[in-house]
């Protein structure tokens, strides 16, 4: 691309920009980025073509046709908030005992 032909199109953009502003028109919205809703890089989304993001949105059944899914990350996340849940229900339990012995203390007193 010559330098003439990138001053034009630096020109036509800010023209272009200049007429959406005068008529009301807000600045673009961000491109969406679906590798961030799979938990993925955006490298790995495009090498894997979306593959198992397309199967999961047609039906989640389909995903076993896939070859050799990579679900480790999903595994472990599955882990870890099985770890996360089990002290969330330990710490539940500690407080229901603390307070049905405020509640005894406060009926029999």
């Amino acid at each position: 691309m010559t330098t003439k032909e990138a001053e034009r199109r630096e020109a036509n953009r800010l023209r272009s920009e200049r007429w959406r502003r005068a008529h009301g028109i807000m600045p673009r919205r961000p491109a969406a980025r679906p590798w961030l809703a799979e938990g993925v890089s955006r490298s790995t989304w495009y090498r894997r073509g979306n593959r198992i993001g397309q199967a999961l949105r047609k039906s989640p059944q389909i995903v076993r046709i896939i070859p050799y899914p990579d679900l480790s990350r999903a595994s472990a996340f599955v882990a870890q908030l099985q770890c996360e849940l089990a002290e969330v229900a330990r710490c539940n339990a500690i407080a229901a005992a603390i307070i049905g012995e405020i509640a005894a203390e406060t009926f029999t007193t």
